[in-house]
């Protein structure tokens, strides 16, 4: 079927499906790459070995710039829920708000303040603290995922809300609306396919970095 090139619709898709993609391969990687960076510092702080922390240095580095750019990339996307979507946005934003608020207060903070800690806190915060930033940093990335993937899973298969008085979404239930089972399995999918990726990009550089054990 082509395109109805005259369809605002069209185009609104185009622009936020491009955008979406766009962004999405740089929050896929930090994800997957996180937890990379957690068993290094562990790995370090438990046997002194310097080179699982010449490994956490590298990636954490690959990580920040990477974190970056997914920020960057990011922001159109809150933006085009109301140019984009205006009347989806006015109709279910009592419901979607709030984890995307939630993604923003709780989770990116979390992520954002211990990445610079992550990357320049090494001498100062000593291998204990700074194995535990790396935990937080991919805690944070974990979280932010799963958020984001309840407002999506929401949209496949709505749970926990209700119709207010002006005829808009609001919610409900919060619980039932934040453990949305359509959620669990997006975020299993997700998550995995995360691990892969994160995976698949350090793997040379590791057996180069670290050498056979």
């Amino acid at each position: 079927m082509n395109p109805n090139l005259s369809d605002p619709a069209f185009w609104s898709r185009l622009q936020f499906g491009f955008t979406i993609i766009y962004h999405y391969l740089f929050p896929q990687l930090t994800m997957g790459l996180a937890w990379f960076l957690v068993y290094w510092k562990w790995r370090a702080w438990r046997t002194g070995d310097e080179q699982y922390n010449q490994a956490a240095r590298f990636w954490a580095k690959i990580f920040g710039l990477n974190f970056a750019v997914g920020v960057v990339t990011g922001i159109p996307i809150e933006f085009q829920f109301g140019t984009n979507w205006a009347a989806f946005s006015k109709y279910a934003g009592g419901v979607i708000g709030q984890t995307l608020a939630m993604e923003g207060m709780f989770a990116f903070f979390l992520e954002s303040a211990f990445v610079g800690a992550l990357i320049w806190g090494e001498k100062r915060l000593g291998p204990r603290y700074h194995f535990v930033a790396a935990v937080a940093v991919a805690v944070g990335s974990w979280l932010s995922g799963y958020f984001i993937l309840v407002t999506n899973a929401f949209m496949q298969h709505p749970v926990g809300y209700q119709i207010e008085a002006d005829g808009s979404m609001g919610i409900a239930s919060l619980h039932a609306y934040l453990l949305n089972p359509w959620a669990w399995v997006q975020f299993a999918h997700n998550q995995m396919a995360a691990l892969v990726t994160g995976a698949f990009v350090v793997g040379p550089q590791s057996v180069v970095e670290l050498g056979p054990r």
